[in-house]
């Protein structure tokens, strides 16, 4: 039987994207170790693959999500927020497959409302990349660029995170063979190619040098004119400088860049009187680039440098600090030296330095110190404390890393004033109120006493008439 036809407009919609939903992206690949572990299946994922669609309030109480039939009101009205997630528009039973969206759709409400942006990785692999002491955000114009040319790809190696060849410090020994066999074998005339222009290329610049000595100007070299001994000569050069001969494949395969303590090894095997010049280290080679944009669409903010205004006490020198749950306090026995926290969905990351937040400062017994080493098991939900983020970096398997640090005690108490949790502008008045003095100490009715400046009416009992003395 044939299907119905549809007109030339309803074919255009159908397949437009303002009324088809997107294909969900595949799932990364997970941690080869963790095979054997068990992992719930209804458990949230890490990373959201699927569109969250939403509707009104009124459309929810009948059903109506905006797909060809209307959704149980037994599984939607269940949630506090109107979110799903379609798996399947229409599925062999001849039903919508969906499920509740909440937990991403919440997640990322809760990042954002924190107005944190997201930084570039920090380049040194001494230091984790979380901490970063200048943040840099992943939306420079020199780094956040994607249409390059040949010449800007070199240019920019170390600052791009878009790169056509894999990372191969992160790939196995099965997935390199794979490459070399698919990518590579087949491109030898073509990097032959390549090692003839760059050796005209080489050869042109020594030429302007010779130029600017005040020699007769040389012939330009062009890669046709290199010879096949030339070249081999120039092969058997750069198998004695494994840096350059790295960095001309990498060029050639579009690779990305490696850490600075791999090139720093190979310096003793540079040849005696050839200059090269060392540039900064990329910030995705220690880690790898990254899956997909640096900031992985959770924050469009470039930076924090602005000033929040309270309603009572102007502009604010610090941020908002946020509220955080102590996930797993720290315990010297079992050595765990650092507390896990967790903030807006996340588990934040603690500075190394002599802070609160380590074992070393537990002689300050203060509440926050408490709840960082102590089990609270008499606070429900378990134990809270207002933090301060810093910087946020999404590393190359897609986890977001938060920086958290000692929030400031004046922006702490200010917050907690602000949700009910304390009292700093009542207690300050109350302080400042001056006590109430009584007009006449030596025995005056109560009635008579009252503050200084307050005006009260005469009558004849305040001056001590009418009245009738015992005798």
């Amino acid at each position: 039987m044939a299907g119905r036809s549809v007109s030339p407009g309803a074919a255009l919609l159908r397949s437009s994207r303002m009324f088809s939903m997107p294909a969900p992206i595949p799932a990364p690949p997970g941690d080869y170790s963790s095979a054997t572990k068990h992992y719930s299946p209804t458990a949230t994922i890490n990373h959201p693959t699927h569109l969250t669609v939403t509707t009104t309030s009124s459309s929810r109480i009948n059903g109506d999500w905006g797909f060809k039939r209307p959704f149980p009101l037994k599984t939607t009205t269940n949630s506090t927020y109107p979110l799903v997630r379609v798996r399947q528009v229409d599925s062999t039973e001849h039903v919508t497959d969906f499920q509740s969206a909440s937990d991403h759709t919440i997640t990322l409400r809760k990042f954002q409302e924190m107005n944190l942006p997201i930084s570039v990785p920090n380049a040194r692999i001494n230091e984790p990349y979380p901490h970063i002491s200048h943040p840099r955000s992943v939306f420079e114009e020199d780094s956040d660029v994607t249409a390059l040319d040949e010449q800007q790809k070199a240019e920019l190696a170390n600052k791009r995170w878009k790169f056509t060849g894999p990372w191969l410090a992160g790939m196995t020994d099965g997935d390199f063979n794979k490459f070399l066999e698919k990518k590579v074998r087949g491109r030898r005339s073509e990097f032959r190619a390549f090692l003839k222009e760059t050796l005209a290329a080489e050869m042109t610049n020594q030429a302007q040098k010779a130029v600017e000595a005040g020699e007769e100007e040389p012939p330009k070299v062009s890669a046709s004119d290199i010879t096949d001994s030339q070249l081999t000569d120039y092969l058997r050069e750069l198998r004695q400088e494994r840096m350059t001969l790295y960095n001309l494949v990498s060029r050639f395969l579009d690779l990305a860049p490696v850490d600075l303590a791999t090139e720093y090894r190979l310096l003793n095997k540079l040849i005696a009187g050839k200059p090269m010049v060392l540039s900064r280290g990329s910030p995705y080679g220690a880690h790898g680039p990254p899956i997909t944009h640096p900031s992985a669409g959770i924050s469009y903010l470039r930076t924090r440098n602005f000033q929040e205004n309270h309603p009572l006490y102007g502009p604010q020198k610090h941020h908002t600090p946020v509220e955080a749950r102590v996930l797993k306090p720290t315990n010297i026995s079992t050595g765990s030296y650092k507390p896990s926290i967790g903030i807006a969905g996340f588990v934040g990351s603690t500075p190394a330095d002599d802070t609160t937040f380590n074992s070393t400062k537990m002689r300050n017994q203060s509440n926050l110190s408490k709840a960082l080493h102590e089990i609270e098991l008499n606070k429900y939900g378990g134990s809270k404390v207002y933090v301060q983020p810093t910087t946020a970096v999404v590393d190359s398997s897609g986890s977001v890393c938060i920086t958290l640090e000692e929030p400031d005690g004046q922006a702490a108490a200010v917050q907690k004033e602000l949700v009910g949790e304390a009292s700093v502008f009542e207690d300050e008045i109350k302080a400042k109120e001056q006590p109430e003095v009584p007009r006449n100490p030596r025995g005056a009715p109560p009635s008579f006493s009252a503050r200084p400046g307050t005006r009260i009416t005469g009558s004849a009992s305040s001056y001590g008439l009418g009245r009738t003395l015992d005798r």
